[in-house]
Parts: C-alpha cells; sequence; structure tokens
C-alpha cells in the first residue's frame, strides 16, 4: 500500500497534466487568424549525462524521492537534474540543464519511466529560454520524447528528442546522444 506521502507525490506530479487534457471538446475553436510570424526551426545535438542515484555515486544528479515496493518498482519516483553538453564529457561546459522527474509507470514490465522535465539553456543564444519535455525512457537503446511548450525563444514550442545510449556511457555516466528538433514562434516584442 502506497504511503500518503506517496500518493501525494503522483497527484502533485500527474494532476496537472490531466487537467490540462481534460478541458470539454467544444472549448476549442479555430484560430480565425494568425497573429504571429511563421515556425521557425532548430536543430540541435547534444549529450545528456545521468549520474544514477545510489550510495557509492557522489557525483549523482537525481535522488529517490519513493521507493516503490509494488511488482517492477511501479511508482518509484525520482528528481533528477541531469546536465546537456555538446560532446561526450561530462565535465565540458554545460550547455543546459534538464531538471524534472521520472516515475517508473509500467505495472507489467520494467523500466517503462515516465519522464517530464524542462530544459533550461545556461550558455549560447538560447540562454534563458526552455523546453517543457515529457515521454517515456523505457530501458531502450533509443527512444523519443515530446516537446510540448517552450519559453523564451521557445515560444510555443513543439518538437521531438530522439535520443540513444552512447557507447562511451559507463555505469557512473549514462550518455545520451540527443537529437533536438523544435518549431517554435519567434517572440514579436523582441524582433521589433
Amino acid at each position: 500500500m502506497a504511503s500518503p506521502f506517496g500518493v501525494l507525490v503522483c497527484l502533485l506530479i500527474v494532476l496537472p497534466q490531466i487537467l490540462a487534457i481534460s478541458s470539454p471538446i467544444d472549448e476549442i475553436a479555430p484560430l480565425k487568424t494568425c497573429q504571429f510570424p511563421c515556425m521557425t526551426e532548430v536543430n540541435l545535438h547534444l549529450f545528456l549525462h545521468q549520474f544514477v542515484d545510489g550510495p557509492n555515486n557522489p557525483n549523482r544528479n537525481e535522488e529517490t524521492l519513493l521507493q516503490a515496493i509494488f511488482p517492477f518498482g511501479f511508482g518509484t519516483t525520482i528528481v533528477h537534474d541531469w546536465t546537456l553538453t555538446e560532446t561526450t564529457n561530462s565535465r565540458d561546459t554545460v550547455v543546459a540543464r534538464v531538471q524534472g522527474v521520472h516515475v517508473q509507470a509500467g505495472l507489467t514490465k520494467p523500466n517503462r519511466w515516465y519522464t517530464t522535465h524542462n530544459i533550461e539553456f545556461q550558455q549560447g543564444r538560447f540562454a534563458g529560454s526552455t523546453l517543457q519535455v515529457m515521454g517515456i525512457t523505457a530501458g531502450l537503446e533509443s527512444g523519443q520524447w515530446s516537446i510540448v511548450g517552450g519559453t523564451g525563444q521557445f515560444i510555443m514550442a513543439q518538437g521531438i528528442i530522439s535520443f540513444t545510449n552512447h557507447p562511451a556511457s559507463t555505469f557512473e555516466d549514462g550518455i545520451k546522444e540527443l537529437n533536438i528538433r523544435v518549431r517554435f514562434t519567434r517572440d514579436i516584442t523582441q524582433a521589433a
């Protein structure tokens, strides 16, 4: 049986997303005119560094909040603050931070981590801008996450992040190679 704290954590993570998609269909109206310029597309190639939680990993960048007792660890919740660099070297300049949570969401299969996080850019032309990302990390060699929003230069962002586990990964540094394809609307107030 889940603890009250565990139920609260799950509700805080999942409830906003349920509410966001629960509006009645008749409230959706098509846009009659477009007030924004055309979408811009950017492709980024970066490397994610995940230092897993554990007592023997002093450099970890994630922490287990809730360790569930269900099969396959269903409900286990981990908060993360992963880093993104331009190379496989984790000591390279951090271009962005990937901050969020991942929850073991598979009751019948292992390694079904539902992941939701913000990518906050710290360096370069996108410094201060964010991307909101969600998807499943299924312990596979490769996969995809959805870009569902953004701030700063990434207004009205949408897109896809394709990831593969990089051969340079170690137990201490799980490296994912990310190909980020994002479309967004330029901020017309900044362009003027």
